[in-house]
């Protein structure tokens, strides 16, 4: 004999139905209609706004180098790695750039096989060559405006659902970037935009958008010699240098000894600030006033 539903049983799965297809059409945009996003690991802080921007809240960003960590030694731990593992998208700086995100590449690629890597500086135009390509690419806007690119299509390939959402927030995030990198043009043109005297060599980029001389403290990753720092002197009071442009990571006792010799001071400036366009704006404004 087959069952006969009555009306009373009907109607409540009739309401549960109901229910269940409104719901899923009230979705926030940063769910899928399993309430989930995507799961992005970048390598330093920097990248963080930029992917949380395109993302919209349709991601969740894991860093892999913590703020205050330097990112030419840093070790991850084990549970940071295994974290990472169950990425959906890994947004490196760039191959052959910094040995730990090789190597954090091949690790989790190995815990993970289908994880998606994408080098955001890919068209870059790199300073340096071969393994001498210097990996600071996020300190100039002009980069970083192509790191958008990539970052939003690297978005749109593992999560290409919200194609149209990242296409439209990359947009909004380029224009940031081109307002912010024309306002510092401005700040520096004039036919000798000056010389900043940096303790670690990581602003070529920077220099080069914007036609600065740099004098580093350090050179290729390698401390001074007694010789080194006796013509670095002697260059910085030639030229009227007397502010010492020292990096939050490092210790200062150096940058305070050379700004000692010069008469000057230290300045201290973070390009791992995870709030990446509000500290491009403050370090170039510190780079103007110097």
């Amino acid at each position: 004999m087959i069952p006969v539903l009555t009306l009373s049983r009907i109607y409540p799965l009739f309401i549960i139905s109901v229910c269940l297809v409104v719901s899923a059409g009230c979705l926030s945009p940063g769910q899928d209609d399993q309430g989930q996003g995507i799961l992005v690991a970048v390598t330093l802080p920097p990248q963080e706004e930029m992917v949380r921007e395109i993302g919209d809240g349709r991601v969740d960003v894991l860093v892999l180098v913590p703020p205050g960590s330097d990112p030419h030694t840093y070790e991850p731990s084990p549970g940071l790695v295994a974290r990472a593992s169950a990425a959906d998208l890994y947004l490196t700086l760039g191959s052959g750039l910094f040995p730990v995100e090789d190597t954090l590449a091949d690790r989790l690629l190995a815990m993970n096989p289908d994880l998606v890597v994408v080098n955001t500086s890919r068209d870059v135009d790199y300073l340096g060559t071969g393994e001498r390509r210097d990996p600071h690419v996020w300190l100039s806007l002009k980069n970083s405006r192509i790191m958008a690119g990539n970052t939003r299509d690297a978005l749109i390939l593992a999560d290409p659902g919200y194609e149209e959402m990242y296409r439209e927030n990359a947009d909004r995030y380029i224009a940031r970037i081109d307002d912010l990198d024309r306002k510092i043009s401005a700040d520096f043109l004039r036919e000798d935009p000056g010389t900043i005297l940096v303790t670690h060599d990581a602003w070529g980029y920077f220099a080069r958008d914007y036609g600065l001389s740099i004098i580093s403290i350090e050179q290729e990753g390698k401390e001074p010699t007694a010789k080194d720092l006796e013509a670095l002197i002697t260059r910085a009071r030639a030229q009227g240098v007397t502010v010492v442009f020292a990096e939050a990571q490092e210790n200062r006792r150096e940058a305070e000894a050379i700004a000692g010799e010069i008469g000057g001071s230290v300045v201290v400036i973070d390009p791992l600030a995870p709030d990446y366009l509000a500290n491009m704006e403050r370090i170039a404004t510190a780079f103007a006033g110097s």
